[in-house]
């Protein structure tokens, strides 16, 4: 009976893990260049019951089955799947289609995005809203007019002549999510070939009806469990209660 206690209990935590994911999902659902998270959970190994078919014999046993010991969070993951390239109001802004990621620079060293929000700041600098400046191959890149014009294979132009070259890179192992749409990573690899489109933005990759639908779901699991525990709490206080008299 404890058993069931602890294993509805582990499902309440799971479940409510799962919830902050697909909520913090949903509230990113307009942030430009925003990855979903996934979370997977397992099954922890059964257990494989015996009994001993003499007490005088404890080597000898008789198999009765196994029994699951409940769930547990087995990963969170970012499903860095593209999102729609939407047409922006921005001049400046910047979409890649396909693979790659933008670099900016913070005080932390190099990050990558995929949020191409960008504008001018006062220095002349291209940056991300939070001021992060964009990196081409010759460090940071600088609009000397406040505009410039962007190709499709990543070369800037300011007035017809070409100043610099965006590094789009990309990475063979997992990044780590940041927040800010940032994400930091080791050993990127330029992008031979990027596409990138000028005028656009890469929406986040948040499906809104598939979020809701699992977080309905989850409710419902976690209305479920809290039955469970009720349950279960009402014949454990009716066994001590009542056994204990006899």
């Amino acid at each position: 009976m404890l058993k069931g206690l602890y294993t509805s209990a582990q499902g309440l935590a799971v479940l409510n893990r799962q919830h902050e994911v697909t909520a913090n999902n949903l509230a990113n659902t307009n942030t430009v260049g925003y990855k979903k998270d996934r979370m997977v959970a397992s099954s922890f190994p059964e257990m494989f019951l015996a009994k001993i078919r003499d007490r005088n014999a404890p080597g000898e046993v008789s198999p009765v089955g196994s029994i699951a010991t409940g769930v547990a969070i087995d990963q969170v993951y970012t499903d860095h799947s593209s999102g729609i390239l939407r047409h922006s109001d921005n001049p400046l802004a910047l979409a890649i289609s396909g693979e790659g990621y933008f670099v900016v620079s913070t005080p932390q060293g190099e990050r990558y995005t995929r949020n191409g929000d960008f504008h001018v700041d006062a220095a002349g600098r291209v940056v991300t809203s939070s001021g992060y400046a964009l990196q081409g191959q010759k460090g940071d890149l600088v609009a000397p007019n406040g505009d410039f014009v962007v190709d499709r294979e990543g070369r800037v132009l300011s007035n017809g002549v070409e100043i610099d070259t965006l590094r789009i890179v990309r990475f063979a192992t997992p990044l780590t999510k940041e927040g800010d749409a940032l994400f930091s990573g080791d050993n990127p690899v330029e992008v031979e070939n990027p596409l990138l489109q000028q005028g656009f933005v890469e929406e986040s990759n948040v499906q809104v009806v598939e979020e809701m639908i699992t977080m309905i779901q989850v409710m419902r699991s976690y209305e479920a469990n809290q039955k469970v525990m009720q349950t279960l709490d009402g014949t454990l206080d009716k066994a001590v209660n009542e056994v204990g008299r006899v």
